[in-house]
């Protein structure tokens, strides 16, 4: 297990407390623009009325582009923060785990920028057909670009499991990777069901990869907290 001196949990804490407001501030942008209404016409996660009308309030938009920029800057903290916890006797993998976290915060936020100034700029109907576009052709080319997305979380996770971390196992009940999949998986469970399709399941499954971020900060920082002498 990877321990950390006294001295040494202080700034590993506030990381994770950054981490944290990161994950809030992410998630609040997309509950800003996911808490509209669903239309008919929506479809997917990034086609949706309320990102490509360009309607929405100007005060919307630029709450949505600050809060991603500054969001995104937290969360080099929380990358740091994974890769501290992982054993240092792998160097190979916390190199890999954090260099694809370095990448999935700058996707993280290119992604931001352009699903909230795509209507605005071009107008409702050439953004529908740019992200319809995106969905059905741009994005399985750039698939490959989302595997370091999935490794930053998959390594930490594959490692806590392992026992290489300065984690008890009873951790993953609150790893971003658990609550992105319940988050995620939920909506579409509700909809196999044959529920009515309503806002507040585009919401949980739009903000999903946030939301299971600020609650694994928040959940480490605690933990940590807990168990300084």
């Amino acid at each position: 297990m990877n321990k950390l001196k006294k001295e040494e949990k202080k700034p590993f804490i506030q990381c994770y407390i950054l981490g944290a407001i990161g994950g809030i501030l992410m998630a609040a942008g997309d509950w800003l623009l996911g808490c509209v209404p669903l239309q008919k016409t929506d479809t997917g996660i990034f086609n949706r009325a309320c990102y490509l009308s360009g309607a929405y309030a100007l005060w919307k938009l630029a709450s949505v582009v600050g809060m991603g920029a500054l969001g995104c800057f937290l969360y080099s903290f929380m990358v740091t923060a994974l890769n501290t916890d992982i054993d240092a006797r792998y160097t190979r993998t916390k190199a890999i785990q954090y260099f694809c976290g370095l990448f999935t915060v700058v996707v993280a936020l290119s992604i931001h920028l352009w699903a909230a100034n795509l209507g605005p700029r071009i107008g409702a109907e050439a953004a529908i057909t740019a992200v319809t576009a995106y969905q059905d052709d741009m994005l399985p080319a750039i698939l490959p670009m989302y595997v370091p997305m999935l490794l930053v979380f998959g390594i930490h996770f594959v490692m806590l499991l392992a026992g290489k971390t300065r984690y008890p196992k009873w951790m993953l009940a609150f790893h971003p990777v658990t609550w992105n999949l319940l988050l995620a998986a939920v909506p579409d469970i509700a909809q196999a069901m044959q529920m009515p399709v309503s806002t507040w399941m585009s919401v949980m499954s739009q903000s999903s990869t946030n939301s299971a971020i600020m609650i694994w900060c928040i959940a480490a920082a605690v933990y940590e907290r807990s168990h300084t002498q």
